[in-house]
């Protein structure tokens, strides 16, 4: 057993130190075409960050269903509703917060790649609810908002296109993320689109960048489950469908970076207009 703890130790230590000389090779042959900066400062070609993402917006309903069970009646038999019954929601909100890890690589002097894997925690706030085609007396019984908490995995990747002239700099990130939810079928899907404009400078000892710009987030879910609505007194369990997307598809965007070190390097952004977002991000790069 002893000398098998000792092959063992020696192998992950081998392997740690593989992959170690592995990513210094990777680092030293990239970006490639390192000549088109013509002889600008680069970042660091390889990059490890945790990020923190919290999004709170409007979403648009574009399909509402519910199944309702049997309702007990005072005086009568138990009400039975047909399942599936189209609803609609004057307003439709989400908060999420997703912390994700990513790697990234500038494979060229402009072009940045990179995956992102992490967890999502979020909740659909539904108001307004009415029931087409229910009598009155029966369609009070129900309740007019209900609340949906949910979270899950989340994993996707994306590109970054960049450019500087002097003290100046322009990025354009587009990025693909898919969350499948921990309720029923439930998945969220976003694509998004983030050009920024910047400057680079330094106060004292402390380096970084201030920079500006817009976010396009093109956002599609898709939730069905079980939620409790208050009945009568009672608590029933009524099935859901609703399929939503992003109700303002555009929010403006102001962000720090700041760099401590050759390798460290700490950003904030927030986002703001109808819908809001804040974004925390340390990076290491080597």
């Amino acid at each position: 057993m002893k000398s098998f703890k000792s092959t063992l130790s020696a192998t992950v230590v081998a392997l740690a130190v593989a992959s170690t000389a592995q990513a210094e090779g990777l680092s030293s042959s990239l970006p490639l075409g390192k000549s088109l900066a013509a002889g600008k400062e680069l970042p660091l070609p390889l990059g490890i960050s945790a990020n923190v993402f919290y999004l709170e917006q409007d979403m648009e309903s574009k399909s509402v269903s519910i199944d309702v069970p049997p309702l007990p009646l005072p005086g009568g038999p138990p009400l039975q509703l047909p399942p599936g019954l189209p609803a609609q929601t004057s307003k439709l909100e989400s908060r999420a917060t997703s912390t994700t890890a990513k790697l990234d690589a500038w494979l060229l002097p402009f072009l940045n790649v990179y995956g992102v894997a992490g967890y999502v925690d979020g909740e659909t706030n539904a108001s307004g609810l009415s029931v087409a085609g229910l009598p009155p007396q029966v369609a009070s019984l129900l309740p007019s908002s209900f609340s949906v908490a949910y979270s899950g995995p989340v994993y996707g990747g994306g590109a970054t296109l960049a450019a500087g002239y002097e003290s100046y700099f322009a990025s354009l990130d587009a990025n693909y993320t898919e969350s499948d939810l921990d309720i029923g079928d439930s998945t969220i899907e976003a694509f998004t689109l983030t050009p920024r404009v910047g400057i680079n400078g330094s106060l004292g000892a402390l380096k970084g960048a201030l920079y500006i710009g817009a976010q396009y987030q093109e956002v599609d879910e898709h939730q069905n489950g079980s939620v409790n609505f208050p009945i009568m007194g009672q608590s029933v369990p009524v099935g859901y469908d609703v399929i939503s997307e992003a109700e303002d598809e555009w929010n403006f965007l102001i962000g720090v970076n700041l760099k401590t070190g050759e390798n460290w390097n700490y950003g904030i952004e927030a986002g703001f207009a109808d819908r809001k977002h804040v974004m925390a991000t340390l990076n290491y790069r080597f």
